[in-house]
Formats: C-alpha cells, sequence, structure tokens
C-alpha cells in the first residue's frame, strides 16, 4: 500500500513539475548577416507613449527591457539611438490560461473484485484536469535598413506568485537570448 500511494506522489509530482516547466522557442531569417549587428535601439511605436509594450504594469516592462538590455551587452551590443543602430529591439508579454490533464493509468490494487474476494485486482487509476496561467514573452530583433524582423525568441512559463521578480524574469530572458545571434 506505501509502494502504491508513493507511485501516486512520483507520478503527482512529475505532472506538476511538467506543467511548470519553461519552453523557449527561436527561429530567425537565415539570410540575415548577424555579424554586422553591433548596436541596437529600442523599437517604438509613437502611440506606445515611449514604452516598447502595451502592458500597464510598468515595474514588469522595466525588468523585461532591463533583461533584454542586460544580455544584449553581455553579447557586445551597445545601445544607441533609432538613426545610428544596426538592429532595433521589442517585446510582447501575453498571459493565458491553460489547462493541463493528468492520469495514473492502469494499475493493479489490493481489495475486493467483483465477489471473487480479496487480492491483487487490475483497475484503472485516477485522472483529472487542472487550470493555471501561463505568460509569455516574445523577444522581436528588426533589421534597422531593411525594417524586417530578422530573430524571434519566445520564452512561456506557468506563473506563480513571484513569476514578476527580477531574478525570474532575468532567468527567462537569459535563456531565450542564448539564441540570439544565431550561430
Amino acid at each position: 500500500m506505501k509502494t502504491i500511494k508513493l507511485a501516486i506522489a512520483v507520478i503527482a509530482a512529475v505532472l506538476s513539475l511538467s506543467a511548470c516547466s519553461t519552453t523557449i522557442q527561436t527561429d530567425y531569417d537565415y539570410q540575415a548577416d548577424f555579424s554586422k549587428y553591433s548596436s541596437y535601439a529600442w523599437f517604438i511605436k509613437p502611440e506606445r507613449n515611449g514604452h516598447p509594450t502595451t502592458g500597464t504594469n510598468q515595474i514588469v516592462d522595466r525588468r523585461i527591457r532591463q533583461a533584454i538590455a542586460g544580455q544584449l551587452a553581455t553579447k557586445g551590443f551597445s545601445e544607441t539611438s533609432a538613426e545610428k543602430a544596426d538592429f532595433l529591439v521589442t517585446y510582447y508579454v501575453s498571459l493565458s490560461q491553460q489547462i493541463r490533464m493528468y492520469t495514473g493509468g492502469w494499475g493493479y490494487g489490493w481489495g475486493p473484485y467483483w465477489g471473487f474476494g480479496y487480492g491483487w485486482w487490475p483497475g484503472w487509476g485516477y485522472g483529472g484536469t487542472y487550470v493555471y496561467n501561463e505568460g509569455t514573452i516574445i523577444v522581436d530583433i528588426i533589421d534597422q535598413g531593411k525594417r524586417q524582423l530578422v530573430w524571434r525568441g519566445v520564452v512561456s512559463r506557468a506563473l506563480s506568485k513571484n513569476s514578476s521578480s527580477p531574478e525570474k524574469i532575468d532567468k527567462a530572458i537569459a535563456k531565450v537570448m542564448r539564441g540570439f545571434p544565431p550561430a
């Protein structure tokens, strides 16, 4: 009986960890020459009043900008004016609710079985669903001369109470920016 409870606890822990995993996706223009890039500026649309995103939480927006700027600085890129920049950077934030389904599957248990007495009998496990919030940050790199998207990185993760901490944002941005510039 203890073995079954332990197995159920392990399965539940693995499922909860897999739901909290970070998903990273990157894509880029294979014809772009990333070696010519040395400076960047923030891509700002006039209707956004100087902020690259339309989010209302300026604290989180500032943390994301600082994380992206920090990653670009460690890669040797310097921030400059939009007129002098080789590429432009912008980002978008998305929040959504996700549904995760789980099941314990097929197994054996001890107990009565349809009038045949007590013993080890086959049976189905348990199953269910749960809802969680997922946050996504999309980082775009735009060639200044061509005004075309040349690189995109997307990081998605299940959110918790401290997901907007500077440490969590820095870690998420570092993971997605590993792919920039592409090798």
